[in-house]
């Protein structure tokens, strides 16, 4: 069935103004965090009031849709590094990226940290990028680049520790996230691999398993 012509004008404009405060937002609470109203988010994107709340009924609406934004903009990506022509590389510019994101928008990441996978589409967007991760992971095991014992979960659970140590050392030292991506370089890699780890990789199951179960059961369709 097509859409009459006016409503496809009034969705334009939806999605523009939809646009239009995803952007006002995120550049403002880079600026000066999550203390920034929303009557100034919307004062900044142009619209008013009700069209934003129309939109994200509440602040952390917002705040969650700019996480899945970045956390699909990340998945799409890793999409693109599939084609790479070395695997591991590949691989380990993702980590760079899933970090340097993460970093970018680390108050927007720790907002929504209490309840990262009791919202459904945060658990759906973070689920892309155990796969994705997964996939360059697999070829890059695959070439030789990386030790054959470790998962995704690992790596991401590595990548938690990266970030941890960036929050723990603010501004003292910029050379302390790539320090410690070369550390988990240096862990994942093939030559490292000499000594076997114990127990099995962690799946995303684990995790969502670890969820208390009222989370659990919010996300599940009815």
């Amino acid at each position: 069935m097509r859409m009459a012509p006016t409503e496809r004008v009034l969705r334009a404009d939806a999605e523009r103004n939809r646009r239009r405060l995803l952007d006002a937002a995120q550049a403002l609470f880079r600026e000066r965090g999550l203390e920034v109203g929303v009557a100034e988010i919307a004062q900044q994107a142009g619209v008013g009031r009700g069209t934003l709340f129309r939109n994200f009924p509440t602040k952390q609406d917002l705040i969650a849709a700019i996480v899945i934004e970045r956390m699909g903009e990340a998945t799409e990506y890793g999409r693109k590094l599939l084609d790479a022509p070395d695997a591991g590389e590949a691989l380990f510019g993702f980590l760079e990226e899933v970090v340097g994101r993460q970093q970018l928008d680390r108050c927007l990441f720790d907002a929504v940290a209490d309840a990262f996978l009791a919202n459904q589409e945060i658990r759906a967007a973070h689920a892309e990028i155990v796969g994705g991760l997964e996939e360059l992971l697999t070829r890059a095991k695959a070439a030789g680049a990386v030790r054959s014992d470790v998962g995704a979960m690992d790596v991401l659970m590595l990548l938690k520790g990266v970030c941890e140590a960036a929050s723990a050392f603010p501004g003292s030292d910029p050379s302390i996230v790539p320090r410690q991506l070369d550390l988990v370089r240096a862990a994942i890699s093939a030559g490292a691999a000499e000594r076997p780890l114990r127990g099995r990789p962690p799946t995303l199951e684990d995790i969502e398993r670890g969820l208390p179960q009222a989370d659990v059961a919010a996300v599940k369709p009815a």
